[in-house]
């Protein structure tokens, strides 16, 4: 009988989601609320801004303060949202570390695109009844790099999705205009070079970095780079294998949670930032080196750039850690830069 109740519970769980998948994919309008970020430790602030469609305007960006905690952070919304479909976005912004702004004079979003992945949603696991659960996409975010690089994306709860890259032109503001406070400063270029030279805005290490090498531009596309490729988990005992799906941050600012075993399948996505393991009663989660993820793949791919790339964790004895290796048929690299946490759960 306990069975039977169980099953039925079961049926009854999936006709909801069957239903709400469905009522999701007939909608035209979806809730979302809309922010700006920044590369890490690069910190912008917004003059102006707004999202719209051609007929009407829908939401203004506004000045939440200085952003600069990296692309994987939503940024300060600032009550800014709305629930139609925007086809345009307009936006200024302060660069500090370049002492320049910048201007994206509205642009055309990809609207059937972006009407298309809040219908289509994706699915998270409950907690609580372990099932999959069908949800959809809750927010817009703009996130920019020095250069004038725009990407937009779609982001929802452990989902975050690649919309569109924009070519921002560099902008005249005069300081009036931009500050709270009128007449602080003669002109434009004094407020720059005295906020450029307050460490609490540029940290000393980034103006050195900065002196000696000059800004990366460009470094950012190359994150947005592509690969084909997927994860190989390998355990010390054989009859270990993940118990949840793989969590994942990619270097472009994406993220996603894999249905259980899709791991295993060679996807056209970025590389990894971040990646979490859970098995048995153990976890870990490895944050792979920039730098050192696009080298290793730039080198096994060297001349066949459509490779299939494999990223080998292994599992250390009694689960104290996870070995990275990315393999290219007979080339591989040894990733010694990843930084692997660990820990246990009870279940």
């Amino acid at each position: 009988m306990k069975i039977i109740i169980n099953i039925l519970a079961l049926l009854l769980l999936a006709g909801c989601q069957n239903q709400k998948s469905k009522k999701m994919q007939e909608e035209k309008n979806f809730s979302w609320s809309a922010s700006v970020t920044s590369i890490k430790d690069y910190p912008i602030e917004v003059h102006t801004g707004y999202l719209a469609t051609k007929k009407e305007f829908i939401t203004a960006f506004r000045n939440n303060g200085i952003e600069k905690k990296g692309w994987q952070v939503e940024g300060t919304e600032g009550g800014a949202g709305g629930n139609q479909i925007p086809t345009l976005l307009s936006l200024t912004w302060l660069s500090y570390a370049e002492k320049k702004f910048w201007l994206l004079d509205e642009v055309s979003l990809p609207a059937d695109k972006i009407q298309a992945l809040f219908q289509e949603g994706f699915y998270n696991t409950d907690r609580v009844s372990n099932q999959p659960v069908h949800e959809t996409y809750e927010h817009i975010v703009v996130a920019v790099a020095p250069g004038g690089v725009a990407v937009v994306f779609l982001t929802g709860n452990y989902h975050r999705v690649e919309l569109a890259r924009y070519q921002a032109k560099e902008t005249a503001v005069e300081v009036d205009d931009f500050m709270p406070r009128p007449g602080l400063y003669k002109n434009t270029k004094e407020f720059l070079d005295d906020y450029y030279n307050d460490k609490e805005f540029i940290k000393p290490s980034l103006k050195e970095k900065i002196k000696k090498d000059g800004i990366p531009y460009g470094l950012w596309d190359t994150y947005r780079k592509r690969y084909n490729w997927r994860f190989d988990v390998q355990f010390y005992k054989e009859e270990d294998k993940l118990t949840d799906p793989l969590a994942i941050e990619y270097i472009n600012g994406e993220s996603v949670i894999f249905k259980l075993g899709d791991e295993e399948k060679f996807k056209n996505h970025a590389l990894p930032k971040e990646a979490t393991f859970y098995y048995k009663d153990h976890w870990n989660e490895a944050t792979f080196n920039e730098a050192e993820i696009v080298a290793a793949f730039k080198k096994v791919t060297q001349g066949n750039p459509e490779a299939e790339v494999i990223i080998v964790a292994k599992v250390e004895f009694m689960y104290k850690g996870v070995i990275l290796t990315v393999k290219c048929g007979d080339n591989e690299v040894l990733l010694k830069k990843v930084v692997v946490e660990n820990g246990g759960y009870g279940r």
